[in-house]
This record gives C-alpha cells, structure tokens and sequence, in this order.
C-alpha cells in the first residue's frame, strides 16, 4: 500500500508540474489580453494577491466565477470566502462549462471533477443518481438547504435539470459542521439561477441521439425602472428515448424567482422549482457472465431491456420552495434566514434479474418489484455574521442554529416467481403487480447550533468551527408490525490554516468531523449511535496573480468509523463495529487562460477500503468472503481527466469553436472483489458557432468512440451498463 502512494505521489506532482507550467507560459502570452483586475486589501493593511473578477454579482447566496474558473464560494463557509482562502478542497462547475460540456443532468456536469463518481449506476443514473465523493456517498443540497439526496430515501431522490443552476459547488469531506447530518463523502451544492438586473433573455431547441426533443428559456430582468424588484423565470421540457429497447425519458421543469431589494442593506429572494418527470428513464441491471466475464453463449447487448415494457413504470413529481433574506444592520452585523421546503414522490415498478437459471447461462430467474415513496424536508437556517478586528487580526464570525424535518412514506412489494428471461431472445409480458410487503413511516427532526471563526492576520488565514446536533427519528412499520425510534446527539468541529504567497500559492491544512444518525437494532434493545467521521487534509492551492485560473491539489486521510455491521455473538442483530477508510490524492484546475482559451483538468487516486467488518459477500463462483480489507464496490483507484475549448475571437472565423475532452475512469470491483471491472477511456467532443447577433449554435459529442462498458458491479447478477455514444445539437437565441 505505502509503495502505492509513493507511486501515486510521484504521479500526482509530475501532473501538478504540468499544471503549473502550462499556466506559466500562458500568462506571457495572454498578458496583453488580460484586464479588468481587482486587488484585495486584508483587515491589517496589507495587499493580497490581485485576482482577476469580471461578470460577478452582489449575491450571497452563489458566490462568483470568470467563465470556467470559481472565485469564491458559499458553500465551503456559508460566507463569501475566496477558494483560495478556505482550507479544505472545494470543485466548483460553473454554468459556463456546464453549457460547453451540453451537461444533461447534475452527473453528467460532475463528469470532469475529481474525485467525484458520478454515474456509478451508468445509463440507468436517471432513475438512482447517486452520487459519491471520496469513495462515500456525496450529498446533495439545494441552495444550501438538505434534499432527500441520501441513499436511506430509496429511489425518492430529486434530480433536477442542470439548465437551472448557475453553479454546482462540491465541498469535499466532512460538512456537518455547517450542514448537520451528512454522508463523509461531502456535499455537492446545487446553485439556483438567481433574479437579476441585468436583462436576461435565452430560447433554445436542442435534438439528437435516442430521438431526443428539448426545448427550454431563460429570462431575467429588472421589473421596476429602481431595480428594487427583478425576476428569473427558468424552463424547460424533455421527451426522448434511451438507449434500452422500450423506455423513455420525460420532463417538464419550471423555475420563478423573484428578488425584493427595498435598500442597499436589504435583500429578499423567493426560489421555487417544479419538475414533473412522468418517465424517468432506465433502471436495471445485467449479470456478470456476458457483460464483463465470459460467456459462451455471447455478450449481452447494452440495448436489451432486462426488465418488461409491459410492466415497468418510473415517474417522480419534485417541488421545491423558500425564501433566502439578507439584511445588513451596518459594517459589522448581518443577519441571514433561509428556509426551503422540498416534496418528492416516486412512484416505480420495475422486473429485476437475479440469477442465472440452474446450469443455464442464457436464462434469468427475475422478481417482479414496487416501491412507492414519498418525503416531505422543510429546512431553515437563520445566521448572525459578524465582521470585527481585534489589534491586527481580522474577524468573520458566523453564528446560527437551524432546522430540519423530514416526513417519508415507503409502500414496498415484491414476487420473486416473475417470468425468467431469455437475454439473447426477450419474451416480454405475463408480469403482475406484486402484494404489499412493508410500509415504512418514518418521522425525522434534527436541530443544530453552530459557530465559526474565520481569522486573518497578514497573511495567514485560519478557520475554527462547532456544533452541536440533536436528532429524534422514527420508523413505524405496520405491514412488518415492526416500530424503531432514536434520539441521539453529536458534537462536530473543523479547523483549517492558510499562508498566502505573494506569488498566489497558498499551502493548507485542515481537520474536520462528520456524523450521520442510522437506524440498527443492537442485541440487548440499545439504538444504534450515528456514524461518525474524521478527515485531515493538506494541500496547496494556486491563482497566479492576475490571471484566471486556479488549482488545487490536496491529500487526505478520511476514516468512517461506528458502522453498523452483523454481530457475531447475536446472530440477527447489528454491532458498530465497522470501519472504512479513504486514503487519496486530488489534483483539479480551472483555467480560461485568455478569451481563445478554457480547460478543466483533474486526477484522483483513491484507496478505498473497509478496514473492518463482519460483513460477508458472495463470490462469483457462490462461496462466501468478509468484506473486511476489501475495496469499496464500484469506486475506481485512478481517474483523470481533461476539457479543452478553443474559441476564435477574431477574422473570418470569428465566434468559432471547438472543444474536446478525455476521461479516464480505473478499474473497479465489486463487493466480494471476485469481479474486476475494467478501466476504460472515453472521448467527448463540442463545436459551437456564435454568430454575433442573437444566434448560437453548438453540437456535442459524448462517448464520442461508443465504448460499450460497464460502469460498476455490485454482485454478480447486478452490473450497469455506461451511456453509449450521444450527439445533441443545440440552437439558442439571445436577445
């Protein structure tokens, strides 16, 4: 393992060289080009490093970006905080490259960002996007308020269409200090795209691959001649086929926004979002033997539908609204509240391969599935920010308490004696609804108080945040006459330094705490203790003064601790004995190296083991194994990747451009590590034409070479086939 790292290592600082010296001799020749510089002045006098903003708003809530490079983030601090100076690693997808990258949903926009697995479950991402970030699960969260993004809500998980969203910030590790209950893995958070007073107004049409039809707006303005009052009205609607025989993908999405700006101190923004997906798209699985192993009768097309077209059914109904108020009292105190209710329902049936037929390698055994599901979150987080200095040291302070509930309905059955089928010559029909096997009413309410210093003096920066959490949850079953409740509580922290060079290299270190409340029944009736992780991570970060880039490159050590696992003694009951643990590099940078010039380009190298467990998994050959020492199903020890963009500014071909990327996703296993799961590399491609007066233009190529593979196996009966080849062409007018 420790020759692993060294190598990785070696790796790692070669790309990191690379990195830097592209950025270096950029800058020579982009100096000419390059203006509209900024500097900043620290509490104590003295001149930070000069960074380069354009085309950024007075807006809290979403922090600012130049193009393809973020400046600041909310995220990470829950204040407007340069990347630069926050001491943990923080990805950031700004529009403009989820735009050029014809990102069709939140896991294709994450495709470029390390670390980060986006489509662990492949061409069916749609109907389970599950998302995961340093091997652990990765939240997702909507304008800094908790969505139903956790595994534990089943299939009920909103995704919503990334034409949307002005950012989508990715805060790597442990977040509970700001966000409460949260996965290790970090939060992925969904920006919204905020009211404004500049004059907004975009149509598009866009066609292509799987006879795919969408069409959408965007506009935004001011609505009083003050500008005290102003909008944004988002939409969009989808139909399209995929690549599985007999399934479809549909969509409608509408999002108003308004903004209330009565004084210079005040500030009040109603966010709402509807999206009806009446066919979610695919969601199933194939075996092993005829997609990654042997087998002798061929290999499975990634077209055949191993469900029934007859019978399967996904739909999802999602609602989100809140209200985001900002009011500064004078140059010290601000006071925030925003608060955001979200609705989901999912309504899904669905046929599922389990095995292979007895001495047969063409035939499945399947079992016929509903889940009907609903969840209910209402959030709010009301914040106190204080700006002060005590002698030469600067003060942001950030004090607040919050809010969440969570009300969730399951309605589950199921009948494993559904038709088996023939891989290589599906007979579909004959399928029934299956009875009712367990109802689930779950009751969840956490409160959280919190507080974070954030210090400057000269040029260190250094953060210190607590908080502290109660949870009451609660699950009634009255199908399984089964009823659970818990309370617990858990104290979090982080801490984080910063030195910032005047040459734009700012090395950090940084130590966080997470925690996660789960539901288990231990041997003598106790409630099981939440999951609890650590992280500490050192890194260095770059913004070469006066240019727009920026990259970081981070190592960590993240460690799950308390995870339910089978007790030995007692068989039918959990002990918190489990352990897993993450042990990794990250390289990513963001350039627009001048007006002709973009790129995104990162590598991860990931160890991802579960150091303990009593947990045991089936092989492929059907003996048993303990998953302690295994690699974690599904994630990849290397990924690497790169997006360049050329534009033409001037001459006959002016407004003309190309862009082309490559990803590189490692090798993966399944849970029992008997089946290996190749690596494979993929091409995408763009060309986009801006003609100048109102017209733009833009095609897209995704899997450009159509590799057929498979993105992850987690038995040997449930392995996803990737999104083949796609092509979009798209056609906006602006006005």
């Amino acid at each position: 393992m420790k020759t692993g790292v060294r190598v990785s290592s070696a790796l790692s600082n070669a790309l990191l060289f690379c990195l830097l010296s592209s950025f270096h001799a950029a800058q020579a020749q982009t100096a000419s080009t390059t203006g509209n510089t900024t500097s900043t002045t620290s509490g104590t006098g003295e001149q930070l490093p000069t960074v380069k903003v354009s085309g950024s708003r007075d807006n809290h809530a979403t922090g600012t970006a130049d193009g393809y490079v973020p400046v600041t983030s909310v995220s990470a601090t829950k204040t407007d905080t340069p990347l630069i100076e926050t001491p943990q690693s923080v990805s950031v997808v700004t529009s403009d490259q989820m735009i050029a990258q014809g990102a069709q949903t939140v896991a294709e926009a994450l495709r470029y960002t390390a670390s980060v697995t986006s489509e662990i479950r492949g061409a069916s991402a749609s109907g389970a996007p599950y998302l995961f970030s340093r091997g652990f699960y990765l939240e997702q969260f909507l304008d800094g308020a908790r969505i139903p993004s956790d595994v534990s809500f089943g299939y009920a998980i909103p995704n919503f269409d990334p034409y949307g969203l002005e950012r989508i910030d990715v805060l790597h590790g442990p977040a509970s200090v700001l966000y409460g209950q949260a996965n290790p893995g970090g939060v992925a958070n969904l920006v919204s795209k905020q009211p404004t007073t500049t004059p907004i107004h975009e149509v598009f049409f866009t066609t292509g691959s799987h006879n795919l039809v969408q069409a959408g707006f965007d506009l935004g303005g001011a609505l009083t001649a003050d500008g005290k009052l102003s909008y944004r009205l988002t939409g969009t609607g989808l139909d399209s086929a995929t690549q599985v025989s007999g399934t479809r993908q549909k969509r409608i999405y509408i999002a108003p926004a308004v903004t209330w700006k009565p004084d210079e101190n005040t500030t009040l923004t109603i966010l709402a979002k509807y999206q009806r997906d009446p066919d979610v798209g695919y969601y199933n699985f194939v075996p092993a033997v005829g997609t990654v192993l042997f087998n002798p009768a061929g290999k499975i097309s990634s077209h055949t539908n191993m469900g029934d077209p007859d019978f399967d059914h996904h739909s999802r109904t999602q609602l989100s609204v809140g209200y985001e108020f900002e009011h500064r009292f004078n140059q010290v105190w601000t006071f925030r509240q925003n608060t955001h209710y979200t609705y989901v329902k999912d309504d899904f049936a669905n046929v599922f391969p389990y095995a292979y037929a007895s001495g047969s390698n063409t035939t499945l055994n399947r079992y016929s599935f509903y889940n009907h599901e609903s969840v209910n979150v209402f959030n709010i987080d009301n914040q106190a920010q204080a700006k002060f200095a005590t002698g030469p040291v600067a003060h942001t302070v950030l004090a607040g308490f919050d809010f969440q509930r969570v009300i969730y309905g399951e309605d589950v059955g199921s009948n494993f004696s559904a038709p088996a089928l023939d891989v290589f010559a599906p007979v579909y029909g004959n399928n029934s609804m299956p009875a009712e096997t367990s109802y689930d009413h779950i009751r969840q309410k956490q409160l959280g108080v919190y507080a974070q210093d954030q210090m400057a003096f000269g040029k260190w920066r250094f953060l210190i945040g607590a908080r502290e959490d109660w949870v009451d949850a609660d699950d009634n079953n009255p199908v399984t006459a089964s009823y659970q409740a818990q309370s617990a509580r858990a104290f979090t922290w982080r801490t984080g330094l910063v030195y910032l060079f005047d040459n734009g290299i700012a090395p950090y270190a940084s130590f966080a705490k997470s925690f996660d409340p789960q539901v288990g029944e231990l041997y003598g009736g106790g409630a099981a203790k939440p999951t609890t992780a650590q992280q500490y991570e050192v890194g260095v970060k770059y913004q070469p003064p006066g240019y727009n880039s920026f990259v970081t490159a981070s190592l960590f050590n993240l460690t799950e601790h308390n995870v339910l696992t089978a007790d030995l003694d007692h068989s039918g009951y959990y002990s918190q004995a489990g352990e897993v643990r993450a042990r990794g590099i990250e390289l990513e940078g963001h350039a627009s190296l001048s007006d002709n010039l973009n790129m995104v380009l990162s590598y991860t190298y990931l160890n991802d083991v579960t150091t303990e467990s009593n947990d045991t998994a089936t092989t492929i050959d059907g003996t048993s194994t303990s998953l302690q020492g295994k690699s974690v199903w599904g994630i990849p020890r290397h990924t690497a990747s790169a997006w360049l963009d050329y534009t033409l500014h001037g001459g006959p071909l002016r407004g003309l451009g190309f862009g082309g990327g490559v990803r590189y996703i490692g090798g993966s296993y399944d849970q029992s590590n008997s089946i290996h799961v190749g690596a494979v590399t993929l091409l995408d491609a763009a060309v986009h034409y801006d003609t100048g007066r109102h017209w733009l233009f833009s095609v897209n190529a995704k899997n450009l070479l159509n590799r057929q593979y498979i993105a992850s196996c987690y038995s040997a009966a449930t392995c996803t086939y990737a999104d083949g080849a796609e092509v979009l062409a798209t056609a906006r007018y602006r006005w």
